[in-house]
């Protein structure tokens, strides 16, 4: 179904995080690989406005969201998740598992990160996770009047790019090798580590845009429950297919 008629049935302060990826209204086709993905459904906009206002209510208090976004729209949406009444925290960038493959190839920089804009609602500190280990041996002391390093990293950096952190996307040979073929499909990994650091088991995680699932599948890898609407009948029949696998 669509999300905004999703959103509508959903009592105030359902969902525990907000994950997701809403049209940008770019009818975005990738021209980088051999494989000709059709135009998204949807992907000529929504009411961007009405659909953060709907999410800041659909969120419980003192909790985080993320919203992909892109750099040219970046300042819309902020502006209108600002709006709603969420707090603004960062805008993360993070490496894509392939370059975009879109725009002026001769003429322009090309993408090679996803924006996500990360909100909260009230106040809610990350969870200590065991995601990423210091480069500080455990226990060295940066100062006299400083804690002494943890074995994990306790604050994350707004740019995750390198061997180190997963990818925010799938490359064409892993869409290739598992059947599965979309314009921007999220790394299940990269989700899950948002999800961790986010939420906690048994908690609910909304994605109102879920394209292939990639949202779901790191909900249940990580024991949270999921929400979400897909209004392509082909991606929501490739959602049932990857869960059905994983189970």
């Amino acid at each position: 179904m669509d999300c905004m008629g999703l959103l509508s049935k959903i009592p105030d302060g359902y969902v525990s995080m907000i994950l997701t990826d809403p049209p940008y209204g770019i009818s975005y086709q990738n021209h980088f690989t051999n494989q000709t993905h059709p135009l998204i459904i949807g992907d000529d906009g929504i009411n961007y406005r009405l659909f953060a206002k709907e999410c800041y209510r659909i969120l419980q208090d003192n909790a985080h969201a993320y919203f992909f976004t892109r750099f040219d729209c970046y300042p819309y949406h902020y502006e209108c998740l600002k709006q709603a009444g969420f707090t603004i925290k960062n805008c993360l960038v993070v490496e894509k598992g392939t370059l975009g493959g879109i725009g002026d190839l001769h003429g322009s920089f090309a993408n090679n990160a996803e924006w996500i804009i990360f909100c909260q609602k009230g106040r809610r500190k990350f969870n200590q996770t065991t995601l990423l280990k210091n480069r500080k041996p455990e226990g060295t002391k940066p100062s006299a009047n400083r804690q002494p390093t943890k074995k994990y990293k306790t604050r994350f950096s707004a740019c995750w790019f390198g061997s180190e952190y997963p990818k925010a996307t799938y490359n064409s040979t892993w869409q290739k090798k598992n059947g599965i073929y979309h314009p921007s499909i999220k790394n299940v990994e990269f989700l899950s580590w948002l999800i961790q650091l986010s939420s906690n088991p048994g908690e609910l995680i909304f994605d109102g845009f879920m394209g292939t699932g990639s949202t779901a599948l790191a909900a249940i890898l990580n024991g949270r429950k999921y929400l979400g609407a897909e209004i392509s009948k082909k991606y929501y029949e490739i959602i049932q297919s990857r869960i059905k696998e994983m189970r």
